[in-house]
């Protein structure tokens, strides 16, 4: 139990560090870049001459190459510094969404589209360890919501916009459009260059690891161990403490991975894996079941949802910070597969459009929870893996739902679509119970 002094000195830890403020004005950007591109690509590959499988072939190209790269990106980041790799990422994407612009062959367009995956694989993965980074320990669920809001208010106002761009439906919007998302990617990149902490860090263990003993030193070793020890005493107590750590993180045993991942990792990603093929049935679907049932545009059933998912992350980070993570994953997949199993049921527009904010909420409270949990489970040193691990786990989920939900889809109707998404939601929390929850996880530890 945390005593009143721990408690306290959690609380004032501050969040909104300048690291943390540039990281998440980092991701904002290229998170618009991403949903212009998915929401004008489609009608964009129709303008220039291009079927819509060459669109569908779009999607899978990114998605796949986000996924295979996001283990190696992770461990290298871990190893040569994420903010380097951030900063790379990011001017890939601001590079291929000019090429994007400048070229209309379809060949040349998914080859553009798989290494911009590659490029916002690593930006998204390092972004995330970044934050991660940065964060109090004992606030990481609260910041890690907070953080992903940038993907929410981009969710929320990018295709409105994108579309707004492109409404003249010429080439020349389009490729205004595609150079807008580039000069976002640059706005990301100034903001990551100002990122610190690393160079500061770095700096620090220089001061702190004396350097090596020279023959003569060395032959005298009685005398600089001495000298040494003595140098340590006076050293400051903060700084001693900053050194020790140091020094532990490098010398301690780091667990065995296997694909890049840490063990520990593999239980959360198999239930995001199926929880992802539950959220691609609205993410992709809403669209075409609204023309089919005639409710209009569902712009707004995508705002409203994403509110409800801005409102969760202002609560649950704080409840699982205190209370752990099953008290808000365990319900709110409940909630969540409920909602989708309920949106062929609506009769109107507007119950439509109401039923996305519990929907979002839900998925407001969950998604960040499993996030911050696999930060926990897997080494600090090795954060990068644990964001690649998150994003890949997105990745797979929607690689795989998309075709198996759009067949279904082609098999029957929309309506089975939902259905089939809310039983994956379903099996998530049964998978959740059985192999992820912190109750599984902690008497695990405590018997190994």
């Amino acid at each position: 139990m945390k005593t009143p002094s721990q408690s306290g000195a959690e609380t004032k830890e501050r969040l909104f560090s300048k690291d943390y403020v540039l990281v998440m004005l980092s991701a904002t950007g290229t998170s618009f870049m991403n949903f212009f591109f998915a929401a004008v690509i489609a009608i964009y590959i129709d303008k220039i001459g291009g079927l819509q499988i060459h669109a569908g072939l779009m999607s899978t190209f990114y998605s796949l190459a986000s996924l295979v790269s996001r283990a190696k990106i992770g461990a290298l980041s871990d190893k040569f510094g994420r903010v380097n790799f951030l900063i790379a990422g990011t001017l890939i994407c601001a590079a291929m969404s000019v090429m994007f612009g400048l070229i209309a062959a379809i060949p040349a367009l998914l080859i553009i589209r798989t290494v911009k995956g590659v490029g916002f694989s690593m930006q998204s993965t390092c972004a995330g360890a970044v934050a991660a980074d940065v964060l109090p320990k004992f606030r990481l669920n609260e910041g890690i919501g907070y953080f992903a809001m940038h993907s929410t208010v981009a969710q929320a106002a990018g295709p409105g916009i994108a579309l707004a761009i492109v409404a003249g439906e010429t080439i020349a919007d389009y490729r205004l459009l595609f150079f807008i998302s580039a000069g976002l990617c640059l706005m990301s990149v100034a903001a990551s260059v100002c990122i610190t902490y690393e160079r500061k860090r770095k700096a620090l263990t220089r001061q702190q690891v004396p350097p090596p003993p020279s023959r003569r030193e060395a032959q005298r070793s009685g005398f600089v161990s001495e000298r040494r020890s003595d140098e340590a005493e006076r050293m400051p107590a903060e700084r001693r403490a900053q050194h020790s750590e140091v020094r532990n993180d490098d010398d301690a045993p780091l667990p065995k991975t296997f694909l890049g991942f840490e063990h520990a990792a593999y239980p959360v990603i198999a239930v995001l894996v199926l929880l992802y093929f539950g959220i691609v049935a609205f993410m992709l679907f809403i669209p075409p079941f609204a023309r089919w049932r005639e409710f209009g545009n569902p712009w707004l059933f995508f705002v409203v949802s994403a509110v409800g998912v801005f409102v969760a992350r202002m609560i649950f980070g704080r409840v699982a910070d205190r209370r752990g993570a099953d008290i808000v994953i365990i319900p709110w997949l409940v909630v969540l597969a409920a909602c989708i199993f309920l949106i062929p049921f609506t009769g109107s527009a507007a119950v439509f459009i109401a039923l996305g904010f519990p929907l979002g909420f839900a998925q407001g409270a969950v998604t960040p929870t499993f996030n911050a949990m696999l930060f926990q489970r897997c080494s600090p040193t090795r954060r990068g893996g644990a964001s690649g691990a998150f994003f890949a786990s997105i990745d797979a989920g929607f690689a795989i739902g998309a075709p198996v939900l759009g067949a279904l889809a082609d098999a029957r109707d929309f309506g089975y679509i939902f259905w089939a998404g809310a039983i994956f939601v379903m099996l998530s929390l049964g998978l959740y119970l059985l192999i992820a929850s912190d109750k599984r996880y902690n008497a695990k530890r405590k018997s190994a």
